[in-house]
């Protein structure tokens, strides 16, 4: 399609259909858990060995690194168990992943037995681990739970009153400076900490949930209660239907994900894309529960366009998190509009700068930083980018969309057809 414009230059239009690849987008997707213990191997073995990324996910962005500091409950972390931390820490990083982390003082569901009998020794082992934490704040995207609980998942502990979530929250908060996404297991955990007034200013809008039991039971595996929002108050549980309604409204600006598990009758992938885009569910791990999972493999995405005949597997693993396509571009009163729309269940949590690259016919590149927040892209809407139009476009010249992540400067790719680093709008041809 031509749009005339005032120069007497036509300006030819991209193709702007989605693909249904797996964009490797940072951030969000599928990963694998890997287990440590905080002391390191009485053997020696190097961590490298201990944590071995076999092939089948050396493509995922994301690892979850859960480490057990239940060797501790008496005492502080000794120098060779920060050591280690930091190790592994050292070990995502140059293998590139970014990390969901946890510290847990159980991994066998003995949560209230391995334990420390004080939440003094808790918020002590917090300060340590925040000091090894300090360099490598930009390579985790969560901090999953208190360290408190069975498996660290924030349940069976004796920690889980209101003032000791809430202190143990702040502490987190403090440890990374503000600097990473928290995660506590339930919404009503959520909401019983950011309505205290114990809880310090910041934490909210850093606050998401983690979901070790999506589709486990009815309620989650507890992580949903069984009466009405009126029956149980603004800080109880709620039932699935009221609780995913709340999440889909009020935590889509904050990384949330978890596990699948397998209930009878499974979860076909229709209605599980439905509620993990409620869920705004930006990563998933990728081979529990292999019943549930295969279930999807099974299935077949029947409606015409780009996935069908993908399988319910790789269409749930393709919407994790955000997923930009460009829909259009037209001019209107001198400016250039450009429509983009997120098909993704969630949302970008990190900031982003978003650049128009004009290249010309001999190949030099100029780039404009545009007047947005990716981030506010929001999981099913369409947003429109408003670009005054040069005077100095020429013959030849190509159009294009780039997006980084600020941080690291990492691409973004948007899901059209034909995108690679960035995303091509069209191109200048005589009139």
């Amino acid at each position: 399609m031509l749009i005339k414009f005032r120069d007497k230059l036509n300006f030819v239009k991209a193709d702007f259909r989605e693909s249904s690849g797996n964009l490797m987008n940072p951030g969000c997707g599928w990963y694998h858990v890997y287990n440590f213990k905080a002391l390191p191997p009485a053997d020696g073995r190097p961590v490298e060995e201990e944590a071995w990324l076999d092939e089948s996910c050396r493509q995922e962005q994301l690892a979850l690194a859960l480490i057990d500091i239940g060797d501790f409950r008496t005492a502080p972390l000794s120098e060779a168990a920060l050591n280690h931390i930091r190790q592994i820490l050292e070990f995502f990083r140059r293998n590139q992943k970014q990390l969901l982390l946890r510290f847990a003082y159980d991994t066998e569901g003995k949560g209230m037995e391995r334990e420390p009998l004080t939440l003094a020794m808790v918020k002590r082992h917090m300060e340590q681990v925040g000091k090894v934490l300090r360099p490598y704040l930009r390579d985790i995207l969560v901090l999953q739970g208190i360290f408190v609980g069975s498996w660290g998942e924030m349940h069976g502990s004796k920690f889980l009153d209101d003032d000791s979530m809430c202190q143990l929250i702040d502490q987190m908060y403090r440890i990374t400076e503000g600097n990473c996404f928290l995660a506590v297991r339930t919404p009503a955990q959520w909401r019983r900490i950011t309505v205290s007034p114990m809880t310090g200013p910041g934490v909210e809008e850093k606050l998401a949930l983690f979901n070790d039991g999506i589709f486990g039971s009815d309620t989650d595996l507890g992580t949903y209660g069984t009466m009405a929002r009126e029956q149980a108050g603004e800080t109880g549980s709620w039932s699935r239907e009221e609780e995913l309604e709340w999440q889909s409204r009020f935590l889509d600006a904050v990384p949330n994900g978890g596990e699948i598990l397998s209930c009878q009758p499974l979860t076909g992938y229709r209605q599980a894309a439905e509620d993990l885009e409620e869920m705004h569910a930006g990563y998933l791990n990728s081979i529990y529960h292999p019943e549930q999972l295969d279930c999807w493999r099974k299935e077949t995405v029947e409606e015409p366009g780009c996935w069908q005949g993908v399988s319910g597997y790789d269409y749930i693993g393709c919407h994790l998190g955000y997923r930009f396509t460009v829909l259009n571009v037209s001019e209107k009163k001198r400016e250039l509009q450009i429509t983009i729309r997120n098909n993704g269940f969630g949302n970008l949590c990190e900031e982003a700068e978003c650049f128009l690259v004009t290249e010309s016919r001999s190949g030099q590149a100029s780039y404009k930083l545009l007047d947005t927040d990716a981030r506010d892209w929001k999981s099913g809407q369409e947003t429109v980018l408003t670009v005054p139009s040069s005077r100095e476009r020429r013959l030849g010249d190509r159009l294009y969309l780039l997006l980084k992540r600020r941080a690291d400067g990492r691409v973004i790719q948007f899901a059209n057809q034909g995108a690679d680093d960035k995303v091509p709008l069209g191109e200048f041809i005589d009139g």
